[in-house]
């Protein structure tokens, strides 16, 4: 998708309200235009996140990055250096070490992630106290999923065995625990702790989640294909080729795999983008771990932004709502006792399969 592409989704995702829109890879700092892209959105107050491996991001891009306006940059960090290197490339934590610094020189709010896997579960406490050090407000952790590996039979290189799952179970205890020390957000405790069943095969792959991702975000290719969430990238609800991203959001078959989830349930993958779905603090200990962000001056521009589209989102439904009364009210009393008895013959046909349930509840 070219420059122009992407402006035109952009507009067109600004009538929806939404939260945020995150630029990713890849490594979206690849785009020459990805700076010209964060200032357009941010044109209409939505929130901008960028993620990224950290190897591209020196003074120069980052001070880029500070003029643009961008929101948070996210900068993966898997462990030490050695660990790092290992599973990201040789020379590669010096790069993302430094991105950090820039970053933090020029302002930027950013954020940690690491993918947890065999290799590095033992380094994850290292990964919160390098956060403290270089100023992070947030970390990320993620359970290693192969929906990102091209190589799908090394697989079990990154899963956990039984001899490893009490030494995870401390690293997590020591993530929560830094936290808490550090005031560095990171998942919902009722995640981190799901993360060594997910690793060692023991996760229930039939436990249904209350997933709200259908409802609140999803995931856009570069050839611009439009999936309704990371781990469902099988379903390809639609292509801005073919049709606008407002057009494919509110489409019937997008609508269709909502209700299908909402019935049957997900098997809950622990992508850290939903790790919603797992719990939330309550507000004191909200307020305890986000003592960084809470002073930082773009945690309120952003929390402005957000207040504001969440205000857009209502007021367009409350319109929309008096625009229907209105029209309904201006139809003929013909029309209305038309409606009157489409609504009298639901009501049977609902009293009607309530009464069989019963009946089957009972045989």
């Amino acid at each position: 998708m070219n420059t122009k592409d992407i402006k035109s989704l952009i507009s067109d995702a600004a009538g929806l309200c939404p939260n945020s829109i995150v630029f990713s890879g890849g490594e979206p700092l690849l785009r020459s235009d990805i700076h010209e892209l964060i200032a357009y959105t941010n044109k209409y107050k939505i929130n901008t996140c960028l993620v990224s491996n950290g190897t591209l991001i020196d003074d120069d891009v980052a001070k880029r990055l500070s003029a643009s306006g961008i929101g948070v940059v996210n900068i993966s960090i898997e462990g030490p250096e050695d660990i790092h290197d290992a599973l990201r490339g040789k020379g590669n934590y010096k790069k993302a070490h430094e991105a950090l610094r820039h970053l933090s020189r020029h302002k930027i709010e950013t954020t940690m992630a690491a993918i947890v896997c065999r290799h590095n579960y033992k380094s994850l406490p290292y990964v919160m106290e390098l956060a403290n050090e270089v100023g992070v407000t947030t970390v990320k952790f993620q359970p290693f999923s192969d929906i990102f590996l091209i190589q799908k039979d090394k697989k079990d290189d990154f899963l956990l065995s039984a001899d490893d799952l009490e030494g995870i179970n401390k690293s997590i205890d020591k993530i929560i625990l830094l936290s808490r020390k550090y005031k560095i957000s990171t998942n919902p405790d009722n995640y981190l702790y799901n993360i060594p069943a997910y690793l060692s095969k023991a996760y229930s792959e039939n436990m249904k989640k209350n997933c709200q991702s259908l409802w609140s975000s999803c995931p856009i290719a570069q050839n611009g294909d439009v999936y309704p969430c990371w781990v469902l990238s099988d379903n390809v609800i639609g292509n801005l080729k073919n049709n606008r991203f407002s057009e494919i959001w509110n489409s019937e078959k997008h609508n269709l795999l909502r209700k299908q989830i909402g019935e049957k349930g997900c098997s809950g993958c622990l992508m850290s983008c939903y790790d919603y779905n797992m719990g939330k603090y309550g507000i004191g200990q909200e307020l305890l771990i986000k003592g960084r962000k809470l002073r930082r001056p773009n945690f309120y521009r952003r929390l402005y932004n957000r207040n504001y589209q969440l205000l857009n989102y209502l007021g367009v439904k409350i319109i929309n709502h008096i625009n229907s009364f209105r029209l309904f009210r201006g139809n003929n009393n013909h029309k209305i006792s038309e409606e009157l008895s489409e609504i009298r013959r639901a009501k049977q046909l609902l009293k009607k399969e309530i009464a069989a349930l019963k009946n089957d509840k009972q045989g």
